[in-house]
């Protein structure tokens, strides 16, 4: 997938800005474009998401239309360098990074903290 026009600056920036604002995987965000009505089939994988937000990859228009239709903006806002994305969907994302990243460490430091086993308690009374 992908096309040999030129790249838009930053448009890989904001595809992952539009799938982090609402939570998705790869994979998930896939399912989500597939989802809309466009003229034809998509025929994208979680692999293309990838590339296309690190910019290795150009999507193909239809791509464009359905994260567009997704994130309930117009095409313009996408591929327009002068054009920012709206607040609610950049809200949770700071250079591509979204601010729930800290979230899921700590999450997942805290379930690895209760697996830890403690050990019983032993008596501090001494036998007489």
């Amino acid at each position: 997938m992908g096309s040999s026009r030129p790249q838009t600056p930053g448009l890989s920036e904001k595809l992952r800005a539009i799938r982090e604002s609402f939570g998705l995987s790869q994979a998930q965000m896939v399912e989500r474009l597939k989802d809309q009505k466009l003229p034809a089939p998509l025929r994208v994988y979680a692999g293309n998401i990838s590339r296309f937000e690190q910019g290795l990859r150009e999507p193909p228009l239809l791509v464009l239309l359905a994260y567009a239709r997704t994130a309930g903006i117009a095409l313009e806002k996408l591929i327009d360098t002068d054009l920012n994305l709206p607040e609610n969907l950049t809200r949770n994302t700071e250079l591509g990074r979204p601010q729930t990243s800290r979230r899921r460490v700590n999450a997942r430091s805290a379930k690895k903290k209760s697996k830890t086993t403690t050990r019983p308690k032993t008596s501090t009374r001494q036998r007489s």
